[in-house]
């Protein structure tokens, strides 16, 4: 810290900022780092006030490592003249005294039952004279004083007296249930804290089929920094089952490998059991790192050393077959024969192997396989550790706030080992009512830095919590399987015993994990998707799956954090742990930053914390550029929602006020333009016609002398027109009578109707009657949509024009259909509003409905075919009238109707004979 300038002080309650998205934050709940030093032990209690310091002198230690010291501690008793338990053990010991234990180390040997003893001084390991002779000083056979006499504290005193109370390590093997009082517990664990020493526990066998849990001996060991171990009795009449012997075997190796370290015993890289009696040839495999390579020894134990046929073939990854007739070495003191293969011969890669198995069917062979690291400089040693939430190896079923955590450490050298498949073993002690053995229980431990237990992803630990476990005794084996440049690696590890007390809840009571890995981003190629990831939590912490999610957002980060904010609906439901989850969101709100978090809800409705806070910002849409959802990136297994002011009401995405007036403006010119042609067209089509009647009328006339004969129909008039009806019945002239020159000419020269002009022309068959006001409502056509009904169709010139809506539609309401009900014609196209949203477009079109059309010719009589020559045609006279607005009922407007009368069309034709 000295050495940063820009640090200046502790970040303390006033300083620190609670609401940064920070890893100290989400782990300390958003603690400042003096709160979080304050609660540590080393701080309460006043033990590191201000000012308490005192100035003391320094002294300095030089010291230097001695040889590491081993006291065996073995039960005597008569627990021990059962089958072959003594028999196994005495092979053990040897193989651990004269195998096992590195050169150097110093080694004694003490027994206990109602008094303790020594067999063997301490005494240092340095060559195979004297690893015999304390291998081979335990007694041949077990006393007969009984297992409840005898005195562990005692035995205790015996093995701190050979290590001078100047440290070093106890492995104690006894058997029975592995229970010790309470006050042996504490006057033991007072002998070993004074000493400095560990004290390293071998239960075996354990004779129990229900074993208490917590029998102190587990916790006596944890107390001094030790490791327990359990080796369940297995036996057939007076017979016991190599299994056992070799369970004894490992758990002296994991007892070595924690008094002594990694580095100074081989690795074990498998181990197989092998059951008699199935097939005449056991085959199996195993896999060989670069990292090893040293000192490679293939093991086979047996029962009877004729249980193990001739042949014994090991096959290299390249193929090559090795016989190893020539290369046995067979220790029948401990039941074992060995393969050992210098360096050249071992390349990396999956080696296979080949046993005759002659096992009787109760019994079994076991191979094993060791090697120790590569002497090579660039090797990378592979080293696991493992190890559990609960030093003291005691867990409390009935609290649900600290259930049991396992850990589990795989380093490359001094890098985490990333993507390894770590699995934990728990196999509960003790047989079933029906005097089976429980099955065992295997957990993915994982390394996703998701805090529940595992604080940061791909750091090479690999944790996990196991809820649930009933109160019982646990043993524990960790398995891990990985690969580092390419080449792949196994390894094993014992983690120990762990005892359950309690009872559990009834019923559910475990929450779903927290999600601390929620992530918002606005997607690529979008305006305003936002993608949401996160890790599915499960039902019970990391397992199963929950029922629902709890999504809030708020402008206020705090308001969250006090249960506040505003309820996000439309979420996905959740996928079962640990898989990836994802959502996206059609934001709508721009330019306001958001926050949100989530949670998860069980069926229980037991409900998760809230999960770490992320922010949402959404800029505007580029007002030059029409963006294109349809190109966004596909979010697979996701939900598409929409999300306005808090809410998820579908709106219409990614199109602003301006963009939108641009759009309709565009279509609505459009639309004008093609109106306009229409109309003129329709003009252009009616003047040819009109041009081409003329025409025929006049040819007509030239050729004949017509009398034409119009019956005129009474029409009926509204009440309002009374005035105009009388003043037709009196201006117009009948169309049945005669009319002389005189008259005809005298009602030219009349100038009382000289206010008004009816205008006559020769190349038109229409006189002024026939013009036509379309100001009231028509027949309804299929034109026109209400204009409430105004919808934008792109893909193509629609006949219908809908009027927008006043607002966005919603999944309830819908779209218009269809069926669009026809207004009348003469009604403005235009909305009574107009909308930022939208463009108001006003359009007024023709009709494309009129009055009738008149027929180009005269009605023709059939009596013009006769001899007789026409009369002449008569000049069409002035006819002076009140024009009124050109009615004419629905029958005329029938286009399935046949060709009106003249009457029924409400035309006044004049024509005088003369």
């Amino acid at each position: 810290m000295v050495h940063l300038s820009l640090v200046t002080e502790l970040c303390d309650e006033g300083t620190h900022n609670r609401e940064a998205p920070t890893r100290h934050n989400l782990l300390c709940d958003g603690k400042s780092v003096w709160e979080v030093m304050r609660a540590s032990p080393d701080f309460q209690n006043n033990r590191n006030v201000e000012g308490g310091l005192r100035e003391s002198e320094v002294s300095f230690s030089y010291v230097r490592p001695q040889s590491p010291k081993i006291v065996l501690l073995i039960d005597d008793t008569s627990v021990m003249n059962v089958q072959k338990r003594w028999d196994f053990m005495r092979k053990a010991v040897r193989k651990f005294v004269t195998y096992d234990v590195p050169d150097g180390y110093n080694v004694g040997l003490v027994v206990f039952n109602s008094v303790a003893s020594t067999k063997y001084p301490l005494t240092a390991l340095t060559d195979g004279i004297t690893r015999e002779k304390v291998g081979s000083s335990l007694p041949r056979n077990p006393s007969r004083e009984d297992q409840h006499k005898r005195c562990l504290v005692c035995g205790v005193r015996e093995a701190l007296q050979l290590l001078h109370q100047d440290g070093g390590h106890i492995i104690m093997v006894t058997a029975g249930s592995g229970s010790i009082t309470e006050s042996e517990t504490t006057v033991a664990a007072q002998l070993l804290r004074d000493a400095h020493v560990s004290l390293h526990v071998i239960v075996y066998p354990l004779v129990e089929k229900y074993p208490n849990p917590n029998g102190y001996l587990e916790t006596l060991a944890a107390s001094s920094d030790g490791d327990t171990f359990i080796v369940r009795d297995e036996g057939i009449g007076e017979d016991s089952k190599l299994s056992m012997y070799y369970n004894l075997l490992d758990s002296f190796y994991h007892t070595l490998l924690s008094a002594s370290g990694k580095s100074a015993l081989p690795v074990k890289i498998h181990s197989a059991e092998h059951p008699g009696g199935k097939v005449p040839i056991s085959e199996g495999s195993f896999m060989m790192d670069p990292t090893l390579g040293t000192d490679t020894v293939f093991a086979i134990f047996y029962h009877d050393v004729a249980h193990v046929g001739n042949q014994v073939h090991l096959v290299s990854p390249l193929g090559q077959v090795i016989d190893t007739a020539n290369m046995q070495n067979e220790d029948g003191n401990i039941n074992m024969i060995t393969v050992r293969l210098v360096e050249a011969q071992v390349t990396p890669g999956l080696w296979h192997y080949k046993v005759e198995n002659r096992a009787d069917s109760h019994q079994a062979l076991f191979v094993q396989v060791t090697s120790r690291p590569s002497l090579q400089p660039k090797s990378k040693n592979i080293n696991i550790h493992t190890w559990t939430s609960h030093s003291l190896g005691v867990v409390n079923a009935s609290d649900i706030s600290r259930p049991l955590a396992l850990y589990a450490e795989v380093r490359a050298g001094l890098m985490g080992v990333e993507g390894a498949k770590v699995t934990a073993t728990l196999q509960r002690l003790g047989y079933t009512n029906s005097g089976t053995q429980h099955s065992p229980l295997e957990v993915a431990l994982l390394d996703n830095g998701l805090t529940g237990p595992d604080m940061m992803l791909g750091d090479g630990v690999y944790s996990r919590y196991v809820p649930g476990l009933v109160s019982a005794k646990y043993s524990i084996m960790v398995s891990v399987e990985g690969e580092i440049e390419e080449h792949r690696f196994a390894r094993h590890s014992r983690l120990g015993i762990v005892d359950v007390i309690g009872v559990p809840p009834a019923k559910d009571a475990l929450p779903p994990a927290r999600i601390v890995d929620l992530r918002a981003t606005l997607l690529p190629n979008t305006v305003n998707q936002v993608g949401f990831t996160w890790t599915a939590p499960g039902g019970d912490l990391d397992y199963g799956t929950a029922d629902r999610y709890v999504v809030m957002a708020s402008h206020n980060q705090h308001d969250l954090t006090e249960g506040g904010g505003t309820l996000l609906e439309g979420w996905p439901v959740p996928l079962p742990s640990p898989a990836i989850q994802q959502h996206t969101v059609l934001w709508k709100e721009y330019e306001l930053v958001y926050y949100l978090t989530l949670y998860a809800v069980d069926e229980a409705g037991n409900t998760a914390r809230l999960s770490n806070i992320v922010s949402v910002y959404v800029p505007s849409p580029p007002t030059t550029t029409l963006p294109s959802p349809s190109s966004a990136t596909p979010i697979s297994s996701s939900n598409i929602s929409a999300v306005k002011e808090g809410t998820s009401a579908p709106v219409l995405a990614a199109l602003d006020t301006h963009q939108l007036a641009v759009i309709f403006g565009c279509v609505g010119g459009f639309i004008i333009v093609v109106a306009i042609i229409v109309c003129y067209c329709a003009a252009s089509h009616r003047h040819h016609r009109k041009a081409a009647a003329a025409k025929k009328v006049q040819e007509v006339q030239d050729a004949y002398s017509i009398n034409v004969t119009v019956a005129s129909k009474g029409v009926d008039f509204p009440d309002g027109k009374e005035r105009l009806k009388d003043g037709l019945k009196k201006e117009y002239i009948s169309p049945v009578e005669s009319w002389s020159a005189s008259q005809l000419l005298s009602n030219h020269q009349d100038g009382k109707r000289s206010s008004m002009s009816g205008r006559s022309d020769n190349n038109s068959d229409h006189s002024g009657s026939t013009k036509k006001s379309y100001g009231g409502s028509s027949e309804p056509n299929d034109f026109y949509g209400e204009s409430n009904q105004y919808h934008y169709q792109h893909a193509s010139h629609p006949d219908i024009y809908p009027a927008p809506s006043d607002g966005y539609p919603t999944p309830v309401e819908g779209y218009p259909s269809d069926n669009y009900p026809p207004p009348s014609e003469a009604r403005s196209y235009m909305s009574s509003q107009p909308s930022d949203s939208f463009l108001s477009v006003s359009c007024d079109m023709l009709p494309s409905h009129g009055p009738p059309a008149y027929s180009a010719y005269p009605s023709y009589d059939v009596t013009l075919g006769s001899g007789k020559v026409p009369p002449p045609i008569p000049p069409k006279p002035k006819v002076l009238y009140t024009p009124e607005p050109y009615l004419y009922d629905t029958q005329s407007l029938d286009p399935h109707s046949s060709t009106p009368s003249v009457a029924s069309e409400k035309r006044i034709r004049n024509v005088t004979m003369v």
